[in-house]
């Protein structure tokens, strides 16, 4: 991987070099890390919607004594995958935030918005992979993750908006 060195005209030091990383590798880092991001915002808003949608109807459907028994293996087998999707989510987000060249006005409104409820929506998620929620909780509190997941696909759209804007 090549790395270029630049003088930096604001260092305080005549002649200090700095690393500026190849513009190919930038630019791949940045494509992958937006395609980890938006595959683990599916990974867990569609494995929660899937799990309120699908397997809470299901359940109702299983005889009294077998619901908990199944309920605990979909949770055990979700739960690594969902912390997974969460940390990775975090990571990208914050290499993307970082990366950013210019935040127009009013951006960290928004994205402070927007991180508010991307807090909701892990906290709620972390919740749901425990086996102590009722079912009745339990789809409450799906259906307010699933609300909170789609202001939050907004708030994105129009932070991607703002940023666009304010580069043309």
């Amino acid at each position: 991987m090549p790395v270029y060195m630049a003088v930096d005209p604001g260092a305080s030091t005549p002649g200090l070099y700095t690393r500026v990383m190849d513009p190919i590798v930038g630019a791949s880092l940045g494509i992958l890390m937006r395609w980890i991001h938006i595959t683990s915002v599916i990974t867990a808003i569609g494995g929660l919607l899937y799990a309120g949608l699908v397997i809470a109807p299901a359940l109702s459907s299983l005889p009294a004594e077998t619901r908990p028994e199944f309920a605990a293996a979909v949770n055990n087998r979700f739960r690594p995958l969902l912390r997974l999707a969460i940390v990775a989510l975090i990571v990208s987000g914050i290499y993307n935030l970082v990366t950013k060249a210019n935040l127009p006005p009013g951006y960290h409104m928004w994205f402070g918005i927007k991180m508010l409820l991307a807090l909701h929506v892990i906290a709620v998620s972390f919740l749901l992979s425990s086996s102590s929620v009722t079912q009745e909780r339990r789809t409450r509190m799906t259906t307010g993750v699933v609300i909170s997941a789609g202001v939050i696909v907004l708030l994105s759209a129009y932070l991607r908006f703002l940023s666009n804007w304010m580069q043309s």
